[in-house]
Order: structure tokens, then sequence, then C-alpha cells
């Protein structure tokens, strides 16, 4: 689901077949028609019984649009950072954020409670300034939760129970401070979009009698349940990369190595992916996506979210196209879609009342017929006859193509500039593929590999800007959808031990022992790898599970009242991201 698109494939992918491709417009207003229209559209006339569909793959960009676009809900900040670290070192001005007095130690404990009418100060203020929601984050609060939620408590006596607060503690394990602080306030940010998208998808399942299970696409390139997505929606903001890189794997895993062309699947590659609101760039190692040394960071917001190393700019096919002096600008805002699909938008006089777009760009270049392209076309000829800059910076001849050529060439300089950047940023780190191999070079692409609506028809043109060989597949403007319904689902679970309590527990898994007090974290990871083996044989039948991978692990020293030394140890896992070309449920 795009800004502008809702995609959709149905597949077999046992036989490696595509059934269906369809396309549907994403309502701005509301998510549900789109999914609807794209639904009915592929099952019509296809013969296919919708009861034996055994999985719905949803990935969605409208959580990273709205980010990137500014159009989230309001949240207010209660930040307790205790003695050391200054959050505003790390989150610049912002009105709604408030630093309450209050610490946690390194082991959890409470050391200095706020004073109950600082919280009641804070929490009226912000609800004057209108936060709709709020995000509450203690220093240490993966270690003990209570603060956090007595606070919480306190905030819904103020807002009343209905308020959406969203934990520090419920952001993951690990305990960087300031990531946790921006991935508590990205969840509450977007609650009112995942709301309405995970209401959707389930509307939508229920009236086309789909009783299997709906999945939404993370950003490290795995799937987990929409009930999941509800809670945790700041892990899905990538998953639009993460569905075109995982459409990438899957066209080259069914043409046999190769995605287009005939050139190698095994090469250092860029994939660029371009809808209508955003463009996704990312690269791969021979061949494989890579994995984030940190955490995703959208719109200059560092995260503890576990990604795929892409990077996303607010520049698509519906990007607004305006002039800042005589220097063209593409975005970052979206009016589209594009002027020449929209006809009824125009006055008596055959004005619109917003600018063109990037489309509208394409089709005056006759790159896209979109629509009406004479619509585009005009567009750019009333914007030089109006505006005396755009008349400059057409030069002598006055034509439309000559103003929509610079804005193109304006949208092609900035894809280059972020490609380069990533390239620069990878570079400069070390590098784990999504198998958690070690890259141990600097990753050097030999080609690009373009996806989206516009990837075939902007593909030379993007060629002679980046300098490398640019392959547009066949598939192109549904390897998102591919990608997506192809995503494995990556089952997590959670180990707590306590060696003074001699207990383990993988509540997950409803799996609890004894443990000795010499117990470690490498006997906490096989105990994992152990219960996860367990649980997947006997409900897929399969010969051998996925992979699992340890996405958190920490250990640390306790003394309880009478001196006696343990260690409570704290391990997250999960099937490993990728692929899932198996008939499996």
């Amino acid at each position: 689901m795009g800004g502008t698109y809702t995609d959709a494939v149905l597949l077999d992918p046992k036989q490696g077949l595509r059934l269906a491709a369809v396309k549907a417009p994403t309502r701005p207003d509301s998510v549900l028609p789109g999914i609807i229209e794209a639904l009915e559209k592929l099952f019509e006339g296809r013969g296919v019984d919708s009861g034996k569909v055994r999985r719905l793959t949803v990935s969605s960009t409208l959580g990273l649009n709205a980010l990137l676009t500014g159009n989230t809900e309001p949240v207010g900040v209660l930040a307790l950072p205790g003695p050391g670290i200054d959050p505003a070192l790390f989150w610049g001005p912002d009105p709604l954020f408030r630093i309450l007095p209050g610490a946690q130690d390194h082991r959890g404990r409470v050391t200095a409670e706020p004073e109950a009418r600082a919280v009641n100060d804070a929490l009226l203020s912000l609800k004057k300034l209108g936060a709709r929601a709020l995000a509450v984050v203690c220093k240490f609060s993966p270690k003990n939760p209570e603060l956090e939620k007595r606070l919480a408590a306190e905030a819904r006596k103020v807002f009343g129970p209905d308020i959406p607060v969203v934990l520090g503690s419920e952001c993951g394990g690990s305990l960087n401070f300031p990531r946790r602080l921006h991935t508590a306030w990205c969840n509450a940010a977007l609650h009112a979009t995942s709301r309405e998208f995970v209401r959707a998808l389930r509307e939508a399942a229920r009236n086309l009698g789909l009783s299997c299970p709906v999945q939404v696409l993370k950003a490290d390139a795995g799937s987990f349940s929409a009930d999941a997505a509800a809670r945790d929606t700041a892990s899905t903001m990538g998953s639009g990369p993460a569905a075109g890189l995982l459409g990438v794997l899957a066209m080259a895993e069914w043409s046999g190595a190769a995605s287009t062309r005939g050139e190698s699947a095994r090469t250092d590659k860029i994939m660029l992916d371009m809808g209508g609101t955003s463009t996704d760039i990312a690269l791969l190692a021979a061949g494989q996506p890579l994995l984030s040394d940190k955490g995703l960071t959208v719109n200059g917001r560092p995260t503890l979210i576990r990604t795929l190393w892409t990077k996303s700019i607010a520049l698509g096919g519906d990007s607004s196209l305006r002039l800042d002096g005589v220097r063209p600008r593409v975005g970052p805002d979206r009016s589209g879609p594009a002027l020449a699909l929209c006809p009824e938008e125009r006055d008596a006089e055959g004005r619109f009342s917003r600018p063109p777009t990037l489309t509208d760009a394409l089709n005056t270049l006759g790159f896209t017929a979109l629509g009406d392209a004479a619509i585009s076309r005009a567009a750019f000829a009333r914007l030089i006859a109006s505006d005396p800059a755009a008349a400059r910076i057409a030069d002598v001849d006055g034509r439309p193509e000559t103003l929509a050529g610079l804005f193109l060439e304006c949208a092609l300089t900035r894809i280059r500039e972020e490609t380069l950047a990533l390239l620069e940023e990878v570079g400069s780190r070390p590098v784990y593929t999504i198998r958690e191999l070690l890259v141990d070079k600097k990753p050097a692409p030999e080609n690009v590999v373009f996806i989206g609506g516009p990837a075939q028809s902007l593909r030379a043109e993007l060629e002679k800007t980046l300098g490398l060989p640019v392959f547009a597949p066949e598939e192109s403007p549904f390897a998102n959808a591919l990608g997506a319904a192809l995503a494995r689902p990556t089952k997590a679970a959670e180990l707590h031990a306590d060696t003074l309590l001699g207990r383990m527990t993988i509540a997950d898994f409803n799996v609890e022992k004894q443990v000795s007090h010499d117990y470690r974290l490498d006997d906490a990871t096989r105990d994992m790898a152990e219960a996860f083996a367990r649980s997947f044989a006997p409900a897929t039948g399969e010969a051998a599970a996925p992979q699992v991978q340890t996405v958190f692990a920490e250990s640390f020293a306790v003394l309880d009242p009478s001196g006696r030394r343990g260690r409570i140890l704290r391990v997250r896992s999960q099937y490993a991201p990728g692929l899932d070309l198996q008939d499996n449920p």
C-alpha cells in the first residue's frame, strides 16, 4: 500500500507462478476502499477459492509517508533521563517535550521519584497544547517498566482513558535512551494511522471471505501479525523498501539467478524504488540486502527499529513541482495524483489550484502517457506564461518541455546525491547481510535495479545520471507486492532468566526450567534455538526450520539483599527474515 496506489499479486509460490497482478488507487481519506478494490480485482474471474488462500501479507508505506510529510498526530513526550545525558542535546526545540525529575539506576531501581505536582503540571500543559498521543520514556525502563506504567496511569487521569500512551520499555531491549525516545515518539505519532490500517485490513479480508492469517511486513524484511503491527507500528515504517528488496530477490530466484537481461544476481547492486510519494534507495552485497548496524532513521529520527539498510526520500511521481526563485524544486510535499489524472479539478477557465507533479513532467516529456497528457503540458505552458522566473529558466524557446526537463533533472540529481551518500555511509562501517554474514569489503555496485511505476520509462535517463547499467524488470510495477507476498513470517520470542531464582522462562513457547548459578548467554541462546526448533516441526512438517537470529541479548550482574551475586539474562530471537518459497501456512 503506497501513498498513490495499492498493488496486489496472487501467487502460487510452490510453482513459482503469478496468477494475477492489479493496481487500485489509494484513497487519502481512508485506506479501506483501496484495499477492497485491489483484492476484489485480484480474485475477479480467476476461479480461485478465497478459502484456500494460505496467507495475506501487506506492506505499507503509509506510516513512513506520514512521517516524511509531517502528517502525524501531535505527540506529547514525558522523558525521565535522570542524571547524565541532557535530552536537549539530541531532541531539539519541541513545545510538546517535557523533562521530568526522577531517575532509575542501571538495574532499573527507582532512585528518585518524580514529584506528583511536576507530573500533573506537565500533563496539563501537554493537553492544553493539543497532544493527542503520549510517549513516556524513562532511562533503564527495559529493566523495570513500573515507573513508566505509573506515569501512564496518571496521564489517563488527565487526558481520559482512551489517550494512546506508548512506553519506552515496549520499544525493544536495547538501552539506547535517545533512540528509545524517538522510537516511542514514532509509535505514538502513528497510532491513529495504525488503528485505521489494521481495521481496514481485517474488514477487507472478512468481506472477501479470507480466513487466512493476516501478516504485515516489517522493516527487517520479515513479517508479523496485524495485532503486533497495531502495537508496534514503527517497525513497519521501512516495510516499503523491504518489500522492494524481497521482490528483487524473488525475481532473481525465479528467473534463474538473474533479475533481467541476464545480469548476475550475486553482484553488488543498487535498488531504487520510485513510488508516488517517496523513492527508496537500498544496496545489495553479493545479491543480499544489508542489515543496518544501528536502527531505522526516518526524517532525522534515529530509532531502535531493526531494519534493512535503506534510505527513503520524499520524492515520487506525485511530488509537487515548484520554483524557488529560479531553482526548480521537487517535493517534499505530495500534491498528486497528477493533474493529467484529475481533469475535474479545473475551474471554469481551465486552471488548477495546485502545482503540477513529477508525473506531469514525465507526461510532458513523453516518458509516460498517464491520463490526459495534454493537461500536463498545458500546466507547464501556463506556468511559463504566468511566472517570469519560469519563463527565464525555460530559456528562450519557452517550450513546456524545457521547463519539465529541468524539474526531471532536479529529481534525478537528488536521487544520485542521496545514492552516493548512502554508499559513503555504508562504506564507512562494518556491514552484514540479511543472512548475518559479514561483508569484508566496501560494496561496489555494478548495476542498478529500478522498480516502481515509472521504472521502465525512466530507465535510460537514470542510467545517464548514475553512470551505471540500469535494469527495470518486467515485474517492476508490482515488485513490492511480490516481495510482500513472499516474506517469511518471523515469529519472535523472548527469554528471561534469573540465576538467583534459578529459573528460566520463554513465555511465548510456554517454556520454564530450572537453571544453575553459572547459566550464561551461550546457554540462553542455545535454549532459545531449541525452543524454536521444537515449536517449528509440529506446526509445518518441514524438514528444517529457518535460521533463528538473536535480535537482542543482555546479561547483567545483580545482588540479593543478603549479598549473593547472580545474573539476569534477556534474549530476544526470531526466525531469520527472507523469502518464503515453500507452500507453508
